[in-house]
């Protein structure tokens, strides 16, 4: 029998080839095409950047489709992208599963003359044009800071996070560790796990570490694949343990409420939105106006969410 993993990489095929039917019958018309390439289509967190993306299509009044594999794999996006280069888009908008694995392949499109930038994940050792997105490595600082405070510098920590290979979880772990490093704190990093951005793999990891680390006090998450599971789910994960401390990363409703209730103490908050939208500005200006962007690097921020601000982000 399938399991749910293989059932979705099995249609993953299926899927591209459904969506590159449809870029074919979208390039018969006189408007631009744009693509943006997720990691994957099986994380929530990219919801909004689809949205960003479709609201800025409609001011700019170009194609724009959001395509992925439906699991993050950098085999199955770099081949997506190949099939981009076929249909020449008129530009793209990455986010690398791998920055090592996808250099190639985005050298490749920028030589074949299709703008192409980063968004949300960098790869900035290949020829992509700009990166949009979170400053990986100060918002890693900011969930130090937190867990420091929370800790009132003693404890365990561990991590969890998504794929090894990801330079944006990677920025933010290194700002993590020199945080805890570099404030004094007796605080001491004692597992970390990937969950390759499966939910599921997420909250078993979690449970397997919590129940095997009694003295565990502290989680930070990486990414939001853990904390966007039912309330009793992630409960079970962390050992219904109301008194551990968990700092995530992003903002999606299902978190805010465990921030609500107590079960999270605090989010940094991305802003997926933003980048969904700006890709297409910036790729926009580069192919009409011929404007390359200011800088290589565009940053979108962060919003670091407590029980005490948990309100403002919940009625948006």
């Amino acid at each position: 029998m399938w399991s749910k993993q293989n059932w979705l990489r099995g249609w993953q095929g299926l899927l591209i080839i459904g969506a590159l039917l449809a870029l074919s019958c979208g390039r018969k018309e006189a408007r631009l095409t744009f693509v943006l390439c997720p990691k994957s289509l099986n994380n929530p967190y990219w919801y909004a950047a689809e949205d960003g993306m479709k609201a800025a299509a409609q001011k700019y009044q170009v194609n724009a489709l959001f395509l992925a594999p439906p699991l993050a794999d950098v085999a199955a996006q770099v081949s997506l992208i190949e099939s981009l280069i076929s249909k020449r888009v008129d530009g793209l908008a990455i986010s690398p599963n791998d920055p090592d694995g996808i250099k190639s392949v985005i050298d490749r499109t920028i030589d074949t003359g299709i703008p192409t930038i980063t968004f949300d994940s960098d790869a900035p050792q290949s020829k992509r044009i700009c990166y949009i997105g979170t400053d990986n490595y100060s918002a890693g600082r900011k969930a130090g800071e937190q867990i420091v405070t929370l800790l009132k510098g003693k404890g365990k920590v561990a991590i969890i996070t998504g794929g090894l290979g990801a330079l944006n979880l990677n920025q933010r772990i290194a700002g993590f560790r020199d945080e805890l490093k570099e404030s004094g704190a007796a605080i001491e990093q004692v597992s970390i796990q990937a969950c390759d951005d499966n939910t599921d793999i997420a909250l078993n990891k979690m449970e397997d570490v919590t129940r095997s680390l009694p003295d565990l006090n502290a989680w930070f998450i990486t990414g939001c694949w853990a904390t966007v599971a039912p309330k009793n789910a992630f409960l079970t994960a962390i050992g219904n343990r109301r008194d551990m401390v968990v700092v995530g990363f992003d903002t999606l409703p299902e978190q805010l409420q465990l921030v609500k209730e107590g079960i999270v103490q605090v989010l940094i908050g991305q802003r997926p939105y933003d980048m969904g939208f700006k890709s297409i500005e910036v790729l926009y200006d580069i192919v009409v106006s011929k404007k390359m962007p200011a800088s290589q690097f565009i940053d979108t921020g962060v919003d670091v969410v407590t029980a005490e601000n948990v309100t403002q982000f919940l009625v948006k």
